[in-house]
């Protein structure tokens, strides 16, 4: 028998359909962490299909005041506003509204959690670069500034929805600068641009992390959203190579009760001597390496699309079952002992101690099947999926992976 249901829509728009006619290689040759890129010439709707505009952003803001605490922020100028107390009586949606015709700038944080395009759009990104993306919203009136000349700790993609901005750019105040080289700028220490782009709907704008701007409003309103994103770095990979050395040697778990002088040089020699020879090892590499997709993959949620449907027919697979992996569902597969474990959104960290298991976990037999799906672009099948796992044992597996999320069900024909 084959099982008949409909596949989610397709990411709406991935990074290769935002960045066009820009290629993805070329963006990464040309301007990723070097110059910023400014597209234009498609619409909103080529370019950002499903997302909302001002008056899709009101609603949110209706529909999400119960945690507009937690996700709303209002500015002008580089001043934040104290959201009003509960006992002022004044519901949150209309006092935003309020500071808005104000001249204030209104900023909902976490859009990828309230728009199912904009969440697609945003996995795409975390797919590429490995690194979570915060997608915000700012609305803006006209001829207003929301904040002052800054420079980011992370990269930026604005994505211009509807009125528009112009946005100056200056100096690199920093190169690939981190979180905590982060500070307030001297408006004074600004001079003038060296670029200005005036975005319209449907263009976007990438900001290298470091380059300061300081965008406005003109004659209209303005609402964009921003895909910031955190890549996977060298300094992230290091940190974990430098933990999984303390978990192997315990002269890393010692205290440090030196902290100046001749001894202090000697032993730092000698833990670097340590760490140089752990880090020259294949195994403690690779393991660093799973430690980030770990940590990566279990900040990601799943996206919605037929799970309902699949999950409860999951049972009815069989052999010539048609079947194809989530394309946002990016994979994370390792080896733990004599098992193989394969992560995916809404398949979190699992550990020993771990009441709930995370990870699905299988025999190493499956390791050969489970990289074959984590790849697989097409329709397949349980026949399709290599030896030596046994043609019921595919089966199941398919079965299993199809009932958590990763795999969904084609439809006939």
């Amino acid at each position: 028998m084959t099982v008949q249901a409909s596949t989610p829509a397709e990411a709406s728009a991935g990074l290769a359909s935002m960045l066009a006619p820009v290629s993805v290689e070329t963006f990464f040759a040309d301007y990723y962490e070097k110059r910023p890129l400014h597209l234009t010439g498609r619409s909103v709707a080529e370019r950002y299909p499903g997302f909302p505009d001002i008056e899709g952003f009101e609603h949110l803001l209706w529909s999400q005041e119960e945690k507009l605490r937690r996700v709303l922020r209002v500015n002008r100028q580089g001043s934040y506003f104290a959201l009003p107390h509960p006992s002022q009586g004044k519901s949150l949606f209309r006092w935003s509204v309020d500071r808005l015709a104000d001249g204030c700038t209104l900023i909902l944080n976490g859009m990828d959690t309230m728009s199912v395009p904009v969440a697609r759009v945003a996995r795409a990104i975390e797919a590429e670069f490995g690194g979570k993306v915060a997608a915000n919203g700012f609305l803006t009136p006209a001829d207003q500034q929301g904040f002052l000349a800054h420079f980011d700790t992370h990269d930026v993609f604005i994505l211009q929805l509807e009125g528009g901005k112009r946005w100056p750019l200056f100096d690199q105040r920093l190169e690939l600068p981190i979180d905590r080289q982060i500070h307030l700028i001297d408006q004074a220490s600004v001079g003038e641009p060296t670029a200005v782009f005036d975005l319209e709907p449907g263009d976007l704008l990438y900001v290298p992390r470091g380059l300061v701007h300081g965008p406005h409003t003109l004659e209209g309103h303005s609402l964009h959203l921003t895909m910031g994103f955190r890549p996977m770095r060298w300094v992230d990979y290091l940190a974990a190579m430098v933990q999984i050395a303390a978990e192997q040697d315990p002269a890393f778990r010692s205290s440090i009760l030196q902290h100046d002088g001749e001894a202090f040089e000697a032993l730092l020699a000698e833990k670097t001597a340590v760490f140089a020879k752990i880090a020259g090892k294949a195994r403690p590499r690779k393991l660093a390496m799973e430690r980030l997709m770990e940590n990566f993959g279990a900040q990601l949620r799943p996206l919605p699309g037929d799970h309902i449907k699949v999950a409860t027919r999951a049972g009815e697979i069989d052999a010539g079952t048609s079947v194809l992996r989530r394309p946002e569902c990016p994979c994370h597969i390792y080896e733990t002992g004599d098992a193989v474990r394969i992560q995916f959104p809404g398949i979190g960290l699992a550990t020993e101690e771990d009441l709930q298991p995370g990870c699905i976990e299988a025999p190493l037999v499956a390791g050969g099947a489970l990289r074959w799906i984590a790849r697989s672009q097409a329709p397949f099948c349980a026949r399709d999926l290599p030896e030596p796992l046994a043609l019921d044992a595919r089966v199941e597996l398919i079965r299993r992976l199809a009932r958590d999320g990763l795999l969904t069900l084609c439809p006939p024909g």
